[in-house]
């Protein structure tokens, strides 16, 4: 993790003498999705929802429920 940590801070403008970045990466510029909205989109939410049915389906076929 470091070495990705080291590619995206280099070339920062206000880097500081001690190499560490002066930009803080839960500002202002952060990209955050909120949980509900990651669900409807997210391809394994939508995966693990068709699964449930299916085993649902699967388990009324051959139980009888």
């Amino acid at each position: 993790m470091s070495a990705v940590v080291d590619v995206a801070s280099s070339g920062d403008e206000d880097e500081v003498d001690d190499g560490d970045a002066g930009r803080d990466p839960f500002g202002e510029a952060a990209i955050e999705v909120d949980d509900d909205e990651l669900r409807r989109v997210s391809p394994g939410a939508w995966a693990g929802r068709m699964t449930e049915r299916l085993d649902g389906l699967g388990r009324r076929l051959i139980y009888g429920w």
